[in-house]
């Protein structure tokens, strides 16, 4: 959230609150109804959701809550059965959106403006003051807030401590830049008498999430500011994917480019020293007796930004019952859902309070950094057709990146494509 986004907000809550008359309506304790609500499919969603679920029903006991759980991976996917899901029986009443899907939605009018909910209610305006204002930014579309946030994630560079003990490199620094960075995946990285690596310095990420991080700390993306054109033939998007070929075929410090495969599995079996991941891979760290890790910002080339990809609950504007909705949607994302989410770790909590308490930043070293990151990061341009940039961006990258394919027939394509979807968009 900018400045004046922020003094508006803050503004327009102190005047509600002074004005008794426009406080939000409070469904009766007895009402019946049914809430249908679409989420993903994670071991972990499903378990918040119970949880909230039963916090529910001890004010709203004739209340039914019916969720539909489906699977993000990819995310495009998960956004196009959500967009299929308009309109029939099970039409859903709250939907959780992350940024990827914002200007989907945003541009058909699928959820609602949360603002007036949080602005005529107490419990509202308390749950915002616990958020890093900047998060907000990820679920905006326009001028127009329909979420609240439930969950957030980034990406950092996570390292093996011991590997870089025995390569006498020191801890990386938190604003260590891409000449650095490969001086550091050169020297961790090991071959045997035969030439054939035994470890990899660095993994490069097979998702765009993961690699999305490269190009914004370039200075650069696949579209425009605007979201509405191509921006591959941009100088500076070339030279961060050359820059990331080069790892993989010149420098020899990364293995094989592999789609949807961000490197945690090799990380935790000792074969590569660096990856880049989210927050959700610490618990498999801590099940396998991993400990000798640490995290670190991700190296700059222009710029030190992070990446910033945030959930969130929405009404939509179909719902009958709004205001019992923004009921269950604030059993969704309030304190409860942030410290069981905290335990969890899983992804981000929302609630500063949860993400930076002393537990919670106990492991990895350096964790501050993942809620550190909050107030420099920036969200990946998320047009209305999200999916389809998203799979034709990924199809063209790993044609490149597995060495199918020269750098100047990369973009030419890439951009003919591109150009071509963004030109049939609805906005």
């Amino acid at each position: 959230m900018d400045r004046r986004h922020f003094l508006i907000l803050s503004s327009t809550i102190a005047l509600v609150a002074g004005v008794p008359g426009l406080a939000l309506a409070q469904p009766a304790s007895d009402i019946t109804a049914t809430l249908n609500v679409f989420r993903p499919a994670t071991d972990t969603d499903i378990q918040l959701t119970e949880a909230a679920m039963a916090r529910f029903a001890e004010r709203y006991p004739n209340v039914t809550i019916n969720p539909q759980y489906v699977p993000t991976n990819p995310w495009g996917e998960y956004i196009n059965q959500m967009m299929n899901s308009l309109g029939g029986n099970s039409s859903p009443d709250i939907v959780m959106m992350a940024t990827e899907g914002v200007s989907t939605l945003g541009s058909r009018n699928v959820v609602r403006d949360i603002m007036p909910f949080v602005e005529g209610d107490p419990e509202g305006q308390a749950l915002f003051e616990g958020i890093e204002p900047n998060l907000l930014n990820g679920l905006r579309y326009g001028e127009m807030l329909g979420y609240v946030p439930n969950e957030w994630n980034t990406v950092v560079n996570y390292y093996n401590t011991a590997m870089f003990e025995e390569a006498g490199l020191e801890t990386p620094p938190a604003d260590w830049d891409w000449d650095q960075f490969l001086e550091t995946a050169k020297a961790l990285t090991k071959t045997d008498a035969s030439g054939n690596v035994t470890q990899y310095g660095y993994f490069v990420p097979g998702g765009q999430f993961g690699l999305n991080p490269w190009f914004l700390n370039n200075g650069t993306d696949r579209l425009t500011p605007d979201g509405r054109e191509s921006n591959v033939r941009d100088p500076a998007f070339r030279e961060t994917l050359e820059f990331l070929h080069s790892l993989i075929f010149e420098h020899k410090v990364s293995p094989t480019f592999v789609r949807n495969d961000y490197g945690h599995g090799p990380f935790i079996a000792g074969q590569v020293a660096m990856f880049s991941g989210t927050h959700g891979r610490i618990p498999e760290m801590i099940s396998a007796g991993f400990d000798t890790v640490a995290v670190q910002y991700f190296p700059r080339k222009t710029d030190q930004v992070a990446i910033m990809g945030v959930g969130g609950f929405g009404i939509t504007e179909a719902s009958q019952n709004p205001e019992l909705a923004w009921e269950f949607v604030k059993e969704l994302t309030g304190t409860e859902n942030s410290e069981a989410l905290a335990d969890l770790m899983r992804a981000l909590p929302p609630q500063r309070a949860a993400a930076t308490s002393a537990e919670y930043v106990a492991f990895p070293a350096n964790s501050e950094i993942f809620y550190g990151s909050a107030p420099i990061a920036r969200s990946i341009t998320q047009p209305p057709n999200f999916a389809e940039v998203e799979a034709i961006v990924m199809r063209h990258i790993e044609a490149y990146l597995t060495g199918n394919r020269e750098i100047d027939e990369t973009i030419d394509a890439l951009d003919t494509e591109l150009s071509r979807a963004m030109s049939r968009v609805r906005w």
